[in-house]
């Protein structure tokens, strides 16, 4: 069976880079002759990466571990899918967890980590003490990265672009003719909230608008706290035509505070969520969304991690392609007159 070396040696180029390209580096910078030499080398050797092989040979047990908050939460399900898939491509086991369940015996943890019972872990974070601990833990044992996440340091990372959905959410609504765009601002990491804040202010400063701090209200990211923002938003002495909820769950929760205030949607006032869920086709009326590459999340967190687990740095990237969609429903329309 042909290794990396050999396909090195075919190329004509080292190790690092054939590992690099086959493995989908977005970040390796190489001409683009030099890269399909590579791949003709590896079609000509016919090389497949052994990563069940290798974990047998390192007494790795096969399993990676991948702990969220709120496992039941749909915006997963396509995170899941992805990682899911590639951690079977590589012959491993995807084991899922709750953070909050973990970081709450974290003795237990500990001794689960430093056992030897994965091999490596993916943390979506949101933001609480919880994260912190469970990220401490791990990371101290075994390769860790993290999803979603635009954070640098010694623990990996890979995010969506957060910029460009939250951009394209405020220019779609721009487009429909809106001119005053709320915001219901998502938690967690501050980095992710910070880029989607930024969409929106920078989508309306380029069309001349004001993007002030009162069109912004705390949305979080479940139902319960988008429908609490949504309620002040729609309690303020300003009303805007329309707004962005940062966070899909968030924009269900202010879906419905709208119509218990009375207030139709698109008629009175247009929304867009922030990723695409099975119930925003099923809402009434129908959610209008940015949809984002998660199924792609998932898999390129279990190749970095599989990277990281054979002794590779840890590397920060954000997905670019495929990049956000805009998914028109009925939530969003050109605004009534006032």
């Amino acid at each position: 069976m042909a290794t990396l070396a050999d396909v090195a040696k075919r190329a004509g180029v080292s190790v690092g880079v054939v590992s690099r390209l086959l493995n989908g580096d977005d970040t390796l910078r190489a001409r683009e002759e030099t890269k399909q030499r590579v791949r003709a080398a590896a079609a000509e050797l016919e090389y497949t990466p052994n990563y069940a092989a290798r974990a047998l040979r390192k007494s790795k047990v096969g399993v990676i571990g991948l702990a969220v908050h709120d496992a039941s939460n749909p915006v997963y399900s396509e995170i899941i899918g992805g990682a899911q898939a590639e951690a079977a491509k590589a012959g491993y086991a995807l084991m899922l967890s709750d953070v909050d369940v973990l970081a709450r015996d974290d003795e237990m943890f500990k001794r689960f980590v430093s056992g030897g019972a994965i091999d490596g872990l993916l943390l979506q974070r949101a933001g609480t003490a919880a994260d912190s601990l469970v990220s401490k833990i791990a990371s101290g044992e075994v390769p860790t990265v993290l999803l979603n996440d635009h954070t640098r340091g010694a623990i990996g990372s890979v995010a969506v672009d957060d910029y460009a959905a939250a951009h394209l959410a405020v220019s779609h609504l721009i487009e429909l003719g809106h001119r005053d765009i709320g915001l219901l601002q998502v938690d967690g990491p501050r980095s992710r909230a910070v880029r989607r804040r930024k969409g929106w202010a920078d989508a309306l400063a380029q069309a001349g608008l004001q993007a002030p701090d009162s069109s912004v209200f705390r949305g979080g990211h479940t139902a319960e706290q988008g429908y609490r923002g949504m309620t002040e938003l729609l309690s303020a002495h300003h009303l805007p035509t329309a707004v962005f909820a940062a966070n899909v769950l968030s924009a269900v929760g202010a879906l419905s505070a709208a119509h218990d205030m009375g207030v139709p949607v698109p008629e009175g006032i247009s929304l867009v969520g922030l990723h695409d869920v099975f119930v925003a086709d099923f809402l009434q009326p129908k959610l209008t969304v940015v949809r984002l590459p998660l199924f792609e999340l998932g898999a390129r967190a279990v190749t970095l991690l599989l990277s990281q687990m054979e002794n590779e740095p840890a590397r920060h990237e954000s997905i670019r392609t495929p990049a956000p969609v805009m998914v028109q429903r009925a939530s969003s329309a050109p605004p009534a007159r006032r």
